[in-house]
This record gives C-alpha cells, structure tokens and sequence, in this order.
C-alpha cells in the first residue's frame, strides 16, 4: 500500500485509494432513559390501546407540539395510527403490534 501524503488542502485523494482512520473513544457513558410511549398512551395498563387511549395522548402531543388549527387533523391522524398499527383490524392496538418506543428495561 503506498503513503499518501497530502500538503495542501487542494490535493486530491486518488481513486481506488483505501483510507485508514485511528479512532479513539474518550469517553462513554448513559444517555437519557429511553421514553416507553406505548405506557405512556396505554392509561388503563391493559397492554392495549384503545381508539380513546391514543386519541388523548395524540390530543396532548398536539397542543403541547403544535398550533391549535393543527387539531383539526386529529381524526385523520387517529385513522392513519389505527391503519398502519392495528395489523389485526380488532380496534386496538397490541403491544406486539405497536412499533414505536415500548422500553421496559435497558436495550443495548
């Protein structure tokens, strides 16, 4: 493998050239505990949410997030969550079938 050694900031890389970096990781440690949304929506614990269940939590998201005109949207954000969620047509929306966050424990 030949040495590349570039001067100035104009010099080029030649094609078919294989680049190798030296990483060193300074430092790790814990980000912010993932946010179990499913328990959030999910008020009455049953491991299932009901239409009423994320209708409030999407009525909270919207006037914490955005304008109130927004809220008129709601019905049609409720029926696209229910389509793309509930992949047994019961009205609900299991756990297993939900794909957004749902963190009980520590994931690497």
């Amino acid at each position: 493998m030949d040495n590349i050694n570039l001067q100035s900031p104009h010099d080029k890389i030649p094609a078919k050239s294989t680049l190798i970096f030296d990483v060193e990781c300074l430092k790790v440690e814990d980000g912010p505990d993932p946010v179990n949304v499913f328990k959030q929506i999910d008020m009455d614990g049953d491991d299932k949410l009901s239409r009423q269940e994320v209708s409030e939590f999407l009525k909270r998201q919207l006037t914490q997030a955005v304008e109130m005109e927004d809220l008129a949207n709601h019905a049609n954000m409720l029926e696209e969550v229910f389509k793309h969620e509930d992949k047994d047509n019961d009205g609900f929306i299991a756990r297993e079938e939900f794909s957004g966050p749902k963190y009980d424990h520590d994931e690497l």
